[in-house]
């Protein structure tokens, strides 16, 4: 009958239709101390992680210690402080997933904050930095592949959280 594209075009008529005639807000406020503060965070991790480009030895990671928990306390409560802004209407968020994993596609609105998902795969990164460095030290290579998982997710996270403010 229908085309895959004819039901994804249907899909999104739809949900048009359905955000168009209510005045229903799927996002959260923009939270211009939050931003503020993600920006801060971001400067420091960049030092931080340009402190250890060249890698680490396991003899000094007391030096770093107090580094990595003040940064992962930080990006903690920035990803609490992100969660706890309320989403508008809960219940159409539900109903539009809802309609949509019954129209098979693989769009899903989610019920927190994209930023929330990426300031926890953040810590999660530099958690499990923190116990290589602790438990070997850190060669260069993998100095530069956690900087970039946490590259990905702060950009991500900036991104989200700055195009709230329209």
């Amino acid at each position: 009958m229908y085309s895959n594209h004819s039901k994804v075009a249907l899909v999104l008529l739809l949900f048009l239709a359905l955000l168009v005639s209510s005045c229903t807000q799927l996002a959260p406020r923009y939270d211009a101390e939050l931003y503020s503060d993600l920006t801060e965070v971001n400067v420091e991790l960049m030092q931080f992680f340009s402190s250890v480009t060249h890698g680490t030895n396991k003899n000094t990671y007391p030096e770093r210690n107090g580094h990595y928990h003040a940064l992962i306390g930080r990006i903690d409560a920035l990803a609490m402080q992100s969660n706890t802004r309320p989403i508008p209407n809960r219940d159409a968020l539900k109903k539009i997933n809802h309609y949509l994993n019954a129209t098979e596609t693989n769009i899903l609105f989610e019920e927190q904050p994209p930023s929330v998902n990426c300031l926890q795969r953040i810590s999660i990164s530099l958690n499990r930095m923190r116990e290589e460095d602790e438990d070997k030290g850190l060669h260069t290579g993998a100095v530069a592949l956690f900087k970039n998982e946490v590259l990905i997710s702060m950009d991500q996270a900036l991104t989200y959280e700055s195009f709230l403010n329209r």
